[in-house]
């Protein structure tokens, strides 16, 4: 007959078992819950159903009506929270979560994309930086909206002109008077005035002087 087994080897055998569970039970311990408030400025504005995402949807969560949420068994690491909201704008946090139970959760912000980081604390308590603007307001019209427009700056212009000329010509010398009237007159005969400005029809009229002068002749 076979001898029975030694109780020696037989207990180190149900210890190493033990020890073996107690290392996955507490490897699974070290899973965590993380949560977290959504909340608005405005405390009288109810925050409408908004989902929450780690690593860009690794873990999802739906916010409460009251804005609370809450991640189960997450696993210890380094992930990016994220509020996928359609309304208002939240900032990203970057969570730590430790290995260790005696470390504690660590938690960065950022308030938009590159912008420097800050530590806050956890839970998280998160509001909205913003509201989200899909629509660009109309502008309200007044004097400034209706300077930017060309045609009201020429009427203006225009209506300067009409007040300030008579005023203008009644200083003026009489001499001068008569050059611009002469040239406001000539400005009306397209002929005259391109005589004034290229000297077109000088030889024009010459010939037709040189041709009078022949037939008187």
């Amino acid at each position: 007959s076979t001898p029975p087994p030694k109780t020696s080897t037989m207990r180190w055998v149900v210890v190493l078992a033990w020890a073996v569970r107690l290392a996955l039970g507490g490897e699974e311990s070290l899973n965590y819950a993380v949560e977290g408030v959504l909340s608005l400025k405005d405390r009288s504005v109810t925050l409408p159903t908004t989902e929450v995402v780690l690593n860009g949807g690794e873990y999802r969560a739906l916010t409460r009506t009251d804005g609370a949420f809450v991640f189960h068994d997450v696993s210890p690491g380094v992930y990016l929270l994220d509020v996928l909201s359609i309304d208002y704008y939240f900032s990203q946090v970057k969570i730590n979560l430790p290995k260790s139970v005696d470390q504690s959760i660590m938690c960065l912000e950022y308030k938009y994309p590159g912008a420097p980081k800050q530590a806050i604390a956890y839970p998280l308590r998160l509001v909205a930086a913003a509201k989200k603007q899909y629509f660009q307001q109309r502008e309200k019209v007044g004097l400034h909206t209706l300077f930017r427009n060309p045609m009201m700056l020429m009427l203006v212009f225009t209506g300067i002109m009409v007040i300030a000329m008579p005023k203008m010509m009644e200083n003026m010398d009489p001499e001068e008077m008569k050059k611009l009237q002469d040239q406001m007159g000539a400005a009306n005969d397209p002929a005259s005035m391109l005589k004034n400005l290229f000297g077109v029809g000088d030889d024009n009229d010459a010939d037709d002087d040189d041709a009078k002068k022949k037939i008187k002749e």
